[in-house]
Formats: C-alpha cells, sequence, structure tokens
C-alpha cells in the first residue's frame, strides 16, 4: 500500500513537471541559404518523464482499466517524445524537407502547386497526394510570420521565369 502511494505521488509529479516542460514553441533557426525548424530535446525529454509518471500511475493503480488506460498513454507519450525528439523541417534552397518519426517528405520549390495556410497549419501541395504539413500552434507570431515569407519567397522566386545569361 505505502510504495503504491509513493509511486502515485512520484508519478503525479513526473506528470506534472513534463507537462509543463514538454511544450513550447520549437526552435527556428536561421540559416543563410533558409531556415530550420526543430523542438529542443529538452521538450523531448520532458516528454518522457510525462510517460514515466503515466507508467509509475499505471502501476500504483489498483483498478485494471485505470492501468490499461494509464499504460496507453505512457506508451502515446513515449511516441510523442520520440517524435519531439526527431522531427525537423528545412526549408533551403532546394525545397523543403520534413522529417518526422515515420520517414520524411521532401518538396521542391517548383513543385509547390498550393499552399494553404490555418491558425495551426501550413500545408504545402505537391504533385498528386504529396504534402508537407507544417504544425504551427506552437508557434510564436513572429516564427510563424518568418516561415510564412520564407515559403512565399521560396514559391515565387521558383516560378518566376530564369534570366537569359547575357539578355536583358
Amino acid at each position: 500500500m505505502r510504495h503504491r502511494l509513493l509511486a502515485a505521488g512520484l508519478g503525479l509529479a513526473l506528470l506534472v513537471a513534463g507537462a509543463l516542460g514538454a511544450g513550447g514553441a520549437p526552435r527556428m533557426t536561421l540559416l543563410n541559404t533558409g531556415l530550420r525548424i526543430e523542438h529542443a530535446w529538452p521538450h523531448a525529454l520532458a516528454a518522457l518523464g510525462v510517460a514515466a509518471g503515466l507508467a509509475a500511475l499505471a502501476w500504483a493503480a489498483r483498478v485494471r482499466a485505470v492501468r490499461w488506460v494509464a499504460g496507453l498513454a505512457a506508451v502515446a507519450a513515449v511516441a510523442f517524445a520520440l517524435s519531439r525528439l526527431v522531427h525537423r523541417l528545412d526549408a533551403g534552397d532546394a525545397g523543403v524537407v520534413e522529417r518526422g518519426i515515420l520517414g520524411s517528405t521532401r518538396l521542391g520549390w517548383r513543385d509547390v502547386r498550393r499552399v494553404d495556410a490555418g491558425p495551426d497549419l501550413i500545408l504545402l501541395w505537391g504533385p498528386g497526394d504529396v504534402q508537407v504539413r507544417v504544425e504551427t500552434s506552437g508557434f510564436s507570431p513572429e516564427q510563424r510570420a518568418t516561415l510564412e515569407r520564407t515559403i512565399a519567397r521560396r514559391v515565387r522566386e521558383a516560378r518566376a521565369p530564369a534570366a537569359r545569361p547575357g539578355g536583358p
């Protein structure tokens, strides 16, 4: 009984502390040729703290249904932590590359057919069903504006007719 209470208290503390640290805006790095967006590793570490807290709560629970729910939530928190650790978006000269936990998507600026911007998402459409989804809910307004300007400039430059050598 005493061990379960201790585990529940520790699990709750880890859950709260991790939840406070796992959020936040991603890190945006402006490069000479574009920009890079990724989450700092402390965000992923905090999400792992949430997973550990949920696992401790699952162990401390007496009711089987509560154990299952907390255990599944812990697995989801680990997946979230891995996605924070792996996710990166590079917008450079050639195009945009989004790397995630399930792989990566590459879209050249010339191949961008349409850009849809919502309050928490920027969606770049390429040929066929190719799309790059940029989740912007954690962005500051300045980060969002920088990303939108970069995308607009790159797409505009890719669509502009190439200058002829030696001509006006």
